[in-house]
């Protein structure tokens, strides 16, 4: 099991995908967003969730939140985008 460092903050990288994540997004469409590759946008999330002792994206998005990280409305939020539809 990997020990959590202390995570005082994220770059502004890692935040915008976290966010991305909260939000049920996949990593094509996380790629599209930020303007990287699949393959980067993978990368910097196994990164991330080394550093926070992540198992999952789940327990990632709680990690986050939990320190106050981003905001808890991002990830509870009841609304997410899918190909141009709101979805409930």
């Amino acid at each position: 099991m990997t020990t959590r460092t202390e995570i005082t903050e994220l770059t502004n990288v890692e935040a915008d995908l976290v966010t991305h994540i909260a939000r049920g997004h996949d990593f094509p469409q996380i790629a599209r967003e930020m303007g990287i590759t699949v393959y980067a946008a993978r990368l910097i999330s196994r990164d991330l969730f080394e550093r926070l002792g992540a198992r999952n994206a789940a327990h990632a998005i709680g990690i986050v939140v939990g320190l106050g990280l981003i905001p808890a409305d991002v990830a509870t939020s009841s609304t997410t985008q899918t190909g141009g539809h709101d979805v409930r």
